[in-house]
């Protein structure tokens, strides 16, 4: 697979890429079409190749800056177009080889154009995951895995250990299926027989442990997991507010009345509504330091009496 912008743009104006001939609905076969012109090149790829020479040269611009910050924003980009192109190719494997910034564990997966966390103990509740933007995903850097984690009841997301073994080989991070079986046993993760012979894990389970041990090949402590609530959920916090177009109201308010109760127990929610009511901060929509837009700004407003 293509891994640098060059190598996809390349990819992306091979001939692969162009409409091919017609295909019979029946036999489901290609069959010969007289044409006495080319192919007509696929729209979205051709878009993706024009997209990716303008991220080429900023990317170049960017370098020849020589900042920290600037050879950041490079790399980012680059990365973000490497997804981005994935997407169109109907591919996974950059977006799969990433931890999850929030939780450490290799669980991201691309989902209408944003790299979401399947693990449930990376959700702040049930339902709520954690979903980034490939730009925002290219900036951050994996957290340390907090420890293994165990479900109880009777979790949604069970599979059999080869199944298990599989899903992180396709992230990079490939071990066999005896260490993965030790490594659940190390950790005494539950377990749901199948049949009689085999049993079935929570992937989610699995894959804190499976993230605890790698951290601990490489030397690296695990994280304590302090963290912003908002971490990977700007869809629920930035479009919480008067601004949201036709959201409907009821669903308006409980999405407010969520993003609330994560503030509120949220670590660093003194100094991040310390920002946000600072006399000459940029204003912004959603909920921030506990208060949406119109309570911000009329706190702002009785400050300044």
């Amino acid at each position: 697979m293509p891994a640098t912008p060059e190598q996809w743009i390349a990819a992306l104006t091979d001939t692969y890429w162009t409409t091919g001939r017609r295909i019979d609905p029946l036999t489901a076969h290609r069959t010969a079409t007289r044409t006495e012109t080319p192919a007509n090149m696929n729209v979205k790829a051709a878009d993706k190749v024009s997209e990716g020479l303008d991220v080429i040269a900023r990317a170049e611009r960017l370098t020849a800056e020589g900042t920290t910050l600037s050879r950041r924003e490079a790399a980012a980009i680059r990365d973000a177009f490497v997804m981005e192109a994935e997407d169109v190719a109907d591919q996974r494997e950059t977006v799969r080889t990433r931890g999850c910034p929030a939780c450490g564990c290799f669980t991201l997966l691309p989902i209408k154009g944003k790299a979401q966390c399947i693990n449930r103990h990376c959700a702040p509740r049930p339902g709520l995951r954690r979903r980034w933007t490939y730009r925002d995903l290219g900036y951050t850097q994996a957290a340390k895995p907090r420890g293994a984690q165990r479900s109880t009841g009777y979790p949604a997301d069970l599979r059999p250990l080869s199944f298990l073994t599989e899903f992180f080989a396709q992230s990079g991070h490939k071990v066999t299926a005896a260490t993965l079986a030790r490594w659940v046993k190390l950790h005494n993760l539950p377990r749901w027989p199948v049949d009689g012979k085999t049993y079935a894990y929570s992937l989610s389970d699995v894959a804190t442990a499976h993230a605890v041990q790698l951290a601990a090949r490489k030397g690296e402590l695990c994280g304590d997991g302090v963290r912003p609530a908002c971490t990977g959920l700007a869809d629920l916090f930035y479009n919480t507010d008067e601004q949201a177009g036709a959201m409907d109201n009821a669903l308006m308010k409980r999405r407010v009345t969520v993003a609330k109760e994560l503030c509120a127990a949220c670590p660093f929610i003194d100094p991040c509504r310390q920002a946000a009511l600072k006399p000459n901060g940029q204003e912004q929509h959603g909920v921030a330091g506990g208060l949406t837009r119109n309570e911000r700004r009329q706190m702002k407003t009785e400050m300044n009496r």
